[in-house]
């Protein structure tokens, strides 16, 4: 019944973009494949935008995350565009500007000296003239005393040419500004509705990514729930989830990750140099207290040992790390909660660089075995690696056979000193 309800929904979202697509591009401009193209693909945003994620399968919320990013990317390269045409343009503008007081002195000065002319010549010798020019501290530059020097030397003709010439490129260099002044204006319209664009489109693929987040908790306290009475279940709702998280740290990884993912990436760096995962060193000791975390990716984190864990595990870990304290054994929390961006390096270190061994190599091929990113209980701050386990004939491991079980964590065979909520 869930697989056909997906596909009305989806068959509905087709044919929304099939009805909506048509009409999109006729309200754009006539004659402009780009804007046309902003606007479907904004329309196509709008509608991946209400998938239910609780409902949808992997794929389909691959297929709508691709969408809002593709959108997202078409937006913000338009909008850079339209930057680059609106500075050009007021560039134009002071060029011309520039141009044009530059043009304006100069027909100034050759209307002067053709009605003077006449006059200096009758009163003056060219020879005396020039002297004057060049001891006269009226000109204001350099070239401005050359270029008047000159226009003396030259037969009237010359100065007529000049004049016609210099109006010529003054009424040009007018136009250019009025054009500049136009397109600036044109551009600044259109810059402003690219921001707006831009917003939108990161307001869609923020209301999925919220949708994820909520999904996440959601079913992660459904796992946790059924962890006793169906472990079989509970795995697979994790299993699922974790993919998920992988889905939502890649969204983010597009964005950039804001400064408390950036914190809790080296908070949670505990991976040994050699980019093995073998039992961690350091950690806690002792009591534990819970402290509340930022969200990463979708999983909400709280600090035990002041080390990010899923803050729904906080308080049952925080209770047997006590309870194993009050029998005599420490309890170090060596790492839990591990980003993605963290676990695509361990692949990459374990099993190779390629996107085959990144994203599907199974986990045994690699050296040490790797979970693939999004299959990892990590990812889901579900897991623990306690740092004084690194043997089954520690007292860490020894407490925890005979007691992890009824804070609902199990141990993962292969690995002494790795627990969770799964086993896995």
């Amino acid at each position: 019944m869930r697989r056909r309800s997906l596909k009305i929904t989806l068959s509905a979202m087709a044919a929304a973009v099939a009805f909506v697509a048509p009409q999109i591009a006729g309200s754009a401009p006539s004659g402009d494949p780009r804007a046309e193209r902003e606007q479907v693909r904004a329309e196509r945003a709008q509608v991946a935008a209400e998938i239910d994620t609780s409902k949808a399968s992997l794929a389909e919320i691959d297929a709508a995350l691709q969408t809002l990013q593709d959108n997202l990317a078409t937006q913000q390269a338009s909008l850079a565009k339209a930057n680059e045409e609106v500075a050009q343009a007021t560039k134009d503008i002071a060029d011309a500007g520039t141009a044009i007081r530059r043009l304006t002195k100069r027909v100034s000065l050759l209307r002067s000296e053709m009605r003077d002319r006449a006059v200096r010549a009758y009163v003056t010798p060219a020879g005396d003239d020039i002297l004057t020019v060049l001891n006269t501290k009226d000109f204001t530059s350099a070239a401005e005393r050359r270029f008047y020097i000159e226009l003396r030397t030259q037969d009237d003709a010359s100065v007529t040419d000049r004049l016609d010439g210099a109006s010529a490129d003054l009424a040009y260099q007018k136009r250019k500004a009025t054009a500049a002044k136009k397109r600036a204006v044109a551009k600044q319209a259109e810059q402003e509705r690219l921001t707006k664009s831009v917003a939108n489109a990161e307001a869609d693929q923020q209301q999925v990514s919220d949708n994820l987040a909520s999904t996440i908790d959601t079913q992660v306290a459904r796992s946790l729930k059924l962890a006793k009475t169906d472990r079989a279940l509970s795995a697979k709702i994790a299993e699922q989830q974790a993919a998920l998280v992988a889905r939502l740290a890649a969204q983010n990884a597009a964005n950039q990750r804001s400064a408390d993912q950036a914190r809790l990436r080296r908070a949670a760096a505990s991976v040994s140099a050699n980019g093995k995962e073998s039992a961690p060193s350091g950690g806690g000791g002792g009591t534990a207290t819970v402290t509340p975390g930022p969200i990463d990716s979708g999983v909400q984190l709280a600090y035990v040992q002041g080390i990010p864990v899923n803050a729904q595990v906080a308080e049952q870990v925080k209770a047997m790390i006590n309870a194993a304290a009050a029998d005599g054994v420490s309890l170090r929390i060596g790492n839990s909660y591990r980003p993605v961006s963290q676990q695509i390096e361990l692949r990459k270190q374990n099993c190779g660089t390629s996107y085959y061994a990144i994203y599907e190599m199974s986990a045994s091929s690699c050296h040490p075995p790797t979970a693939r990113p999004g299959q990892s209980q990590h990812q889901l701050g579900l897991a623990i690696d306690f740092s004084n386990c690194s043997s089954r004939g520690t007292a860490c491991y020894q407490w925890l056979s005979g007691n992890a079980s009824r804070f609902g964590y199990y141990n993962l065979p292969s690995e002494a000193w790795h627990w969770s909520t799964t086993g896995k």
